[in-house]
């Protein structure tokens, strides 16, 4: 039985990071991210503050483009459209819950070479095609956290639990490409306990806390924890902490794919800004 460190990943990620942003510097590329955020969730007000660091840490530059709550879905779009616009800005992405709004429209104005959540329609499509460009952060990150512990994917059994626009469908589409045989378990799923006792590696996105009881778990497996809920102060994830006693390996919140996430969102500005330095060589 062993814990996957997801923050002691990140860090570690960060600093070879740090010297790929110092690479493309010297080339005379400025990386940037500007965060799109309408309103003034605490919640999402404090994960894009997480972000700034990292990117401080880093070395990429950071803006942030606010709009107060009541910003129209218009008002929205035209701030994507002035992001994609914008030179200074290297990539960029709109924090979501989008309260109130619908975020698809919004996501279908972000220009796949800006786009660092990989969210956009292009990079859905290429993502669901097989053929990713930029892969969503959520699921880059499980990927990396398993390939640290040698853990295969091709071949296995995998059950994702959530079908979320940011993390149960992009993981689930992903580790497919990888050759996983997965199955996307929701809230209406029927016999969800068999579908997780079967799985060798569980993902779950589900947000509710600690509702994957130990009974459900076959000895050995991996379980991957990305639902997370703040309640009386406390972060809490999906998985009852006794499912880890019978796993060979697990992530828990805090302290697991949150971390690696914020990393693979700066690894994806990089690939992006690579793209641009790569095709000014060409032309060069």
């Amino acid at each position: 039985m062993g814990r996957i460190d997801g923050r002691a990943l990140a860090d570690g990620i960060f600093e070879d990071l740090k010297v790929k942003a110092d690479n493309l510097k010297a080339r005379g590329i400025s990386p940037s991210l500007r965060v799109l955020m309408v309103g003034d969730d605490p919640g999402s007000a404090s994960y894009v503050r997480g972000k700034e660091r990292d990117c401080a840490k880093v070395g990429v530059g950071f803006s942030r483009l606010s709009l107060p709550c009541g910003a129209s879905e218009a008002e929205v779009e035209e701030a994507v459209e002035e992001c994609n616009l914008d030179p200074s800005v290297s990539a960029f992405i709109v924090q979501l819950p989008l309260r109130g709004l619908d975020p698809l429209p919004v996501l279908s104005k972000i220009r796949a070479q800006k786009d660092a959540d990989g969210l956009s329609p292009l990079s859905v499509a290429r993502l669901e095609g097989g053929r990713p460009q930029i892969v969503p952060c959520t699921a880059l990150a499980v990927w990396e956290m398993l390939k640290s512990e040698g853990i295969e994917v091709e071949g296995k059994e995998v059950c994702v639990i959530g079908r979320g626009l940011t993390s149960g469908r992009p993981i689930s589409a992903f580790l497919t490409c990888l050759n996983a045989t997965v199955t996307l378990a929701h809230s209406r799923t029927r016999n969800l306990e068999k579908c997780v006792r079967r799985a060798e590696i569980v993902v779950s996105c589900a947000g509710r806390p600690h509702f994957i009881k130990p009974g459900f778990i076959s000895p050995g497996s991996v379980l991957v924890d990305v639902g997370f809920t703040v309640r009386e102060g406390r972060l809490m994830g999906d998985f009852d902490p006794g499912c880890f006693e019978k796993a060979a390996w697990y992530t828990t919140v805090p302290g697991g794919v949150g971390p690696m996430t914020r990393a693979m969102l700066i690894y994806n500005v990089l690939e992006l800004c690579s793209g641009l330095a790569n095709k000014q060589n060409v032309l060069s």
